[in-house]
């Protein structure tokens, strides 16, 4: 079994709504992406899994770019109010959870594989800058912290990311590396 079908048979078990296989070469890398995170981003320096204390944005796309093959997936929730700040916290958290337990599981079938999500939802308040990451092995990066355009790359996919009124659309990725990574099966699934 490959890589692709491991990955495969695990995120199929969990309610996701759209996924799609690619390489490496379609990822959308700027390094210009963390000036939006400063502008536009609460979480900017209040994180260890996002800018600017998650790591050298060079290194960090090099470290994606070292996998030939990436899962990206999606949740799709509906709220009563998407402008809801508490309401999207609670959603992203859901999203956060199916994706740890989809990267535990992972775990246990693949020798090397890179999970990148939303950005860490374990503490209420994160200790950063002042105090150590209290949960190191829970926490996941934001995509966007690995210079990875979130939006053009899902664009660029097919993949949904608006669904209309009140729905949030989160997406977490699986970079892996598969012996099949020139024949990777691209193209847009539906999990339901």
């Amino acid at each position: 079994m490959s890589n692709k079908e491991k990955i495969e048979s695990i995120i199929l078990q969990y309610p996701i709504c759209e996924y799609y296989f690619g390489t490496e070469k379609e990822l959308i890398f700027s390094d210009k992406v963390w000036y939006i995170c400063e502008q536009d981003c609460e979480r900017y320096g209040h994180s260890w899994a996002c800018p600017p204390y998650c790591g050298q944005i060079e290194e960090l796309m090099r470290k994606c770019r070292e996998y030939s093959s990436f899962c990206l997936f999606s949740t799709v929730t509906e709220t009563e109010n998407a402008w809801d700040k508490k309401a999207n916290l609670k959603v992203k958290r859901y999203h956060e959870e199916i994706t740890k337990k989809i990267r535990d599981e992972l775990k246990n079938e693949l020798p090397d594989f890179y999970c990148l999500s939303t950005g860490c939802t374990e503490c209420e308040e994160c200790a950063c800058p002042d105090e150590p990451c209290r949960h190191p092995e829970g926490r996941l990066s934001s995509l966007e912290s690995h210079g990875i355009l979130v939006m053009q790359t899902v664009e660029e996919t097919g993949l949904t990311f608006n669904y209309g009124g009140d729905t949030i659309v989160y997406f977490s990725m699986i970079l892996f590396n598969d012996r099949t990574s020139d024949e990777t099966g691209n193209g847009r699934n539906f999990a339901g």
